[in-house]
């Protein structure tokens, strides 16, 4: 499937197990063959060579997109104020819009809220 997501550090790991039936290929920055703790631009150079998208908080990817372009994709939350579950919760009823991003060559970043 083309829905191979890339978590950033600063999500828990935690979520993999409620969204992975929906995003099946889902792997956090922590499992990467990089070494540990993973640099933001190692996690780049990862999602790029191995055709995952990064999902993240933190604006530095936006920035790093800005310099670089695509591959990878950036999908950017913007749900600061929600637990684990709730953010699990926004992806999966999200997945449709995540879909048609991933698939859509002409679109670069997505914006969660």
């Amino acid at each position: 499937s083309l829905m191979k997501l890339l978590l950033d550090a600063n999500i828990s790991w935690r979520i993999i197990k409620i969204i992975e039936d929906s995003f099946p290929n889902c792997f956090h920055a922590k499992d990467i063959e990089v070494p540990q703790p993973a640099k933001d631009s190692e996690i780049w150079e990862f999602a790029k060579k191995n055709n995952f998208t990064i999902l993240t908080h933190d604006e530095d990817f936006e920035k790093l997109l800005l310099l670089n372009g695509t591959p990878p994709k950036v999908i950017v939350l913007k749900t600061f104020n929600q637990n684990t579950k709730q953010l699990a919760q926004t992806l999966i009823n999200k997945k449709t819009t995540i879909e048609s991003f991933i698939l859509n060559d002409e679109l670069m970043i997505l914006e969660i809220y």
